[in-house]
């Protein structure tokens, strides 16, 4: 039985970002908390959270641990700065997962949440393309075992998430503003997917109960 999901946080750290900057580093620790209650209310299932951030280059800040085992990101490991290498942050961070996990996502013992978040449009990756991220992210959603979020914050995401081949049940583009709300969403999405894992089931859309995905207006 599929009883372990990993979620997966890719967070960009481009100068753009540092007018939300605490916003952000609130909205993932808050993730923290999020998956600590899932675990008490769903202890069937086994919760885990990793972290990826980026700029020109992409930081592997946390790998995979369970909620309660790492400290909440700070201020100092948070610090908006230089480019958007966003097609390299996914790769990277896809190629991580599955060299630690690929045995068991096959053996659909575990599934795989990625989240991204944004404000801007790659302009800085130099190991992957927009194809070959996109066919990946194609040929591993059709395995029924992974989820890919895109979150586009004072963006269209709609145009780059396209390009990534994210389904668009799983974008939403927002004000840095409402980063509060957003993150308590991404939560929610959580419950739901956890619910749905509860009763067997492996969620493909992660983001369906929003209904408004541009939230900007």
């Amino acid at each position: 039985m599929n009883k372990k999901t990993l979620y997966h946080f890719i967070l960009d750290k481009s100068g753009s970002m540092s007018n939300c900057r605490r916003e952000t580093i609130a909205g993932f620790n808050a993730q923290l908390d999020t998956i600590g209650a899932l675990q008490s209310e769903f202890p069937n299932q086994e919760f885990a959270i990793s972290l990826t951030i980026f700029d020109n280059f992409s930081d592997h800040l946390i790998r995979e641990r369970q909620a309660a085992e790492f400290s909440r990101l700070t201020l100092a490991d948070y610090r908006p700065n230089g480019q958007t290498a966003l097609l390299d942050a996914i790769g990277e961070s896809v190629n991580s997962i599955r060299m630690g996990h690929e045995s068991e996502i096959l053996a659909n013992t575990m599934s795989v949440v990625v989240i991204i978040l944004t404000d801007g449009q790659e302009n800085a990756s130099r190991r992957f393309t927009y194809h070959e991220i996109a066919s990946t992210i194609a040929a591993l959603e059709e395995t029924g075992n992974w989820t890919f979020t895109f979150l586009g914050a004072d963006m269209d995401a709609v145009h780059t998430s396209k390009m990534l081949n994210i389904r668009s049940e799983n974008v939403v583009s927002f004000s840095k503003s409402d980063m509060h709300a957003m993150m308590f969403d991404v939560g929610e999405g959580m419950r739901h997917y956890s619910s749905a894992k509860e009763s067997g089931n492996v969620k493909k859309d992660f983001l369906d109960f929003i209904s408004k995905k541009d939230r900007r207006k």
